[in-house]
């Protein structure tokens, strides 16, 4: 937007408006003077040059807040972009063992022990969505995102582990703590395990009064007791 140019336009606008005022306030004298056909006259042009005025001065004002306004959009959405794929970066857990072993020789033993738990349980969240999906679970419906529950645990321990690795590195204390999140691994992962051999087991048989009934309530119990040892 030129400013010199919204000006110009600015300050034919103040005319076309002071001569229409002009005009009105001496409407009389002028009617009298000159006749009200030149009166009409005067009057058009100077409304057309008001007009003309407002055209020329509010288009570019206006083309250019939209334009600003777009521009602020694109670079918040971009701005918002960013930050996401920040975020899906710190959150990508697989993501972050695998490059700490690139990085960290010594971190290769543990992180390769934390890759096989989250593809055990990446594996289990798929066995789990086939069984609801194949088989009639209304008996369990509200425990079909127990599974999924159990990977989102799974891997905070594991994010905790590379965390643990990072501030410790390969010290003995970082053996300590790392034999902890092992610990609460296995126990999900035994506990999955054992829920999805049940549901299995209660599909086959088609029972309600069967064990399997109450061994797959058992066994959800159990994941939800691993979980608030995850979380607390």
């Amino acid at each position: 937007m030129k400013i010199k140019n919204v000006v110009k336009s600015a300050l034919v606008f103040i005319c076309g408006v002071a001569a229409v005022v002009g005009l009105l306030v001496y409407s009389s004298d002028m009617i009298i003077n000159f006749g009200i056909v030149i009166y009409r006259i005067l009057m058009i042009a100077a409304i057309v040059v008001a007009i003309a005025g407002a055209l020329f001065t509010g288009i570019p004002v206006i083309k250019y807040v939209t334009e600003r306004n777009k521009k602020l959009q694109e670079e918040a959405k971009k701005k918002a972009e960013e930050e996401e794929l920040i975020r899906r970066k710190k959150e990508d857990v697989r993501g972050l063992v695998n490059q700490l072993i690139i990085d960290e020789p010594d971190f290769a033993e543990p992180g390769h022990v934390l890759l096989k738990y989250m593809n055990q349980m990446d594996e289990f969240v798929e066995r789990n969505d086939k069984l609801f999906t194949i088989n009639d679970m209304k008996e369990f419906e509200g425990m079909r995102d127990i599974i999924s529950q159990a990977k989102n645990a799974l891997y905070h321990n594991c994010r905790g582990a590379v965390n643990l690795f990072v501030a410790l590195e390969s010290s003995g204390e970082f053996k300590a703590e790392f034999d902890k999140v092992i610990e609460e691994n296995e126990e999900l992962i035994k506990n999955s395990q054992n829920f999805l051999l049940e549901l299995a087991r209660y599909t086959n048989e088609q029972n309600e009064d069967t064990d399997a009934v109450t061994l797959v309530q058992d066994y959800a119990s159990a994941i939800s007791q691993s979980l608030r040892h995850t979380y607390n």
